[in-house]
């Protein structure tokens, strides 16, 4: 009979389209909204609309591409998609309920937890991928505006916020079209800026890509 270690394993490896640039142009999307939301270039009387605008559009083009990340074996990028997708759904519920109340307590604590892991996130991502450590600098930066927001009325904080978001917009729009074309292409642009072990995945041999997948979740008996 012979022993487990004399039978042969084969790992099947899927290629998947970058998830990257649907996400990006999502969370371009919803920030666009909401910071025109607050700019109050959307009125008030809009806020169910643009709460079923985030719930069915910018929530599910990120989270359907954090599950794709997961499966192309990008762990920051599928974590930073599903936090931001869940997000969207947060927002999103809250205005069903009406406009936002001038202070909430429990939205300020969320917004600060919010902003810890997109730190976290940032101190891995930016080594790599620093277009992407930009996208999450400026939405920390935006996310503490908002935390801060929640915890006092000011307008300039609303205003901060607001800013805040359309730059987000416009350096996730940039973004998705950086990495879009840099997918099609098959070859790295010089619009993503990626460097060290990013670069390496799309110069680099299919040997040098799959040399640690006996250790990745999935393949190893625990995550």
């Amino acid at each position: 009979m012979a022993r487990m270690a004399d039978v042969p394993v084969q790992i099947v490896l899927r290629p998947y389209g970058s998830s990257i640039p649907l996400a990006s142009f999502a969370f371009a999307t919803g920030n666009a909204l909401y910071g025109a939301y607050l700019l109050h270039w959307i009125p008030v009387t809009e806020s169910r609309l643009l709460a079923y605008m985030l719930l069915a559009f910018a929530a599910p083009l990120e989270l359907g591409p954090s599950a794709m990340a997961f499966l192309a074996r990008d762990t920051g990028g599928a974590t930073a998609f599903a936090i931001f997708g869940a997000s969207w759904i947060v927002e999103g519920l809250s205005l069903l309920q009406g406009p936002p109340p001038a202070t909430s307590p429990a939205t300020a604590v969320f917004l600060i937890c919010l902003a810890i892991c997109l730190l976290m996130l940032l101190v891995v991502t930016f080594k790599g991928k620093p277009l992407l450590g930009v996208v999450l600098i400026v939405a920390l930066v935006r996310t503490c505006s908002a935390a801060a927001m929640a915890m006092t009325e000011r307008a300039w904080l609303t205003a901060s916020t607001a800013w805040c978001g359309l730059m987000l917009a416009v350096l996730a729009f940039y973004c998705g079209i950086a990495f879009l074309k840099e997918d099609v292409s098959q070859q790295i642009s010089p619009l993503t800026f990626r460097t060290g072990e990013a670069k390496a995945a799309m110069e680099g041999k299919l040997e040098d890509q799959i040399s640690a997948i006996g250790t990745e979740a999935g393949v190893r008996k625990q995550l």
